[in-house]
């Protein structure tokens, strides 16, 4: 595992593996030679990570924060800004779902085509009109809305950020002891546990599901969701982006595109991201 050796060096910590997307759109992000942007691999793995990596550290330790895609995991706030996770962590999520969602943007699909239409190699023609990239992208969009309306409503179902797991305490946090260590009180203390356990897991229900699926499915259907841009914050990236490259052309080189558009995002017009960058300055 690497190690910063200057903690005067912050260190924000990210998904994905080096030369991800995240960690590119980080790199844009940050300053330069003050900043070091650490990919973690997987999200759920993120606070053990930092962890480990900090543990190293025999003196000062760096400022950091985490920063990852808010996926289904919360549901976004009305204002565009960040949510910080609790813990005792400082883990923030991003605004819209996923990285690629800063990606599909009308201007810069027709900013990265124009540039290339006329490149040797380039085998999908003439750049679409601005306008036509986001009559597209807003008609992926619409097919994508019944399936991420059954996605949030499963997500719904989750009991919690630790189901399927029973807890394996009642106290606040590992390594606090309870106020008494009777046999009978821990035993009373652990079956109040199960028992809210139980009462979790019955709200799994395929009832419960298709009553979720229904209010999500009506959200997303409203003419302003789409007028207004929510399916940015509400849908999956990877989805869209894979339903958008259909609308688009065949074998659209989305890669190279979202590499070339991490570059390019204007953090102007993403009040989060102003935020993500004010919190590591």
């Amino acid at each position: 595992m690497p190690r910063v050796v200057d903690p005067s060096l912050r260190i924000v910590f990210c998904e994905g593996r080096p030369g991800s997307l995240d960690d590119l759109l980080l790199g844009h992000l940050v300053p330069v030679g003050r900043v070091l942007v650490q990919p973690v691999g997987g999200k759920q793995g993120m606070r053990a990570y930092i962890e480990g990596y900090l543990g190293s550290y025999s003196g000062q330790q760096p400022g950091y924060l985490g920063f990852r895609d808010r996926d289904f995991d919360v549901e976004p706030p009305e204002r565009p800004e960040l949510i910080q996770l609790l813990g005792e962590k400082p883990i923030w999520l991003s605004h819209r779902a996923a990285v690629e969602n800063y990606l599909i943007n009308a201007d810069l699909l027709w900013q990265y085509w124009v540039e290339r239409e006329n490149a040797p190699g380039w085998v999908h023609g003439p750049a679409l009109p601005a306008d036509e990239i986001e009559t597209r992208i807003r008609e992926s969009a619409h097919e994508l809305a019944d399936y991420q309306a059954v996605r949030w409503a499963l997500a719904r179902l989750k009991p919690g950020p630790r189901w399927p797991e029973v807890r394996t305490t009642w106290t606040k946090r590992s390594g606090e002891i309870p106020p008494s260590l009777n046999y009978d009180d821990c035993l009373v203390e652990a079956c109040r546990l199960v028992t809210s356990f139980q009462d979790q897991v019955r709200a799994v229900q395929p009832e419960r599901l298709q009553e979720y699926a229904e209010m999500y499915r009506e959200q997303f259907n409203a003419c302003h969701f789409f007028e207004e841009h929510q399916h940015l914050v509400w849908f999956h990236g990877k989805d869209h982006r894979t339903q958008l490259c259909r609308h688009l052309a065949p074998n659209f080189p989305w890669r190279h595109y979202a590499n070339w558009a991490v570059e390019h995002v204007d953090i102007r017009k993403h009040p989060d991201l102003q935020q993500l960058r004010s919190l590591v300055e």
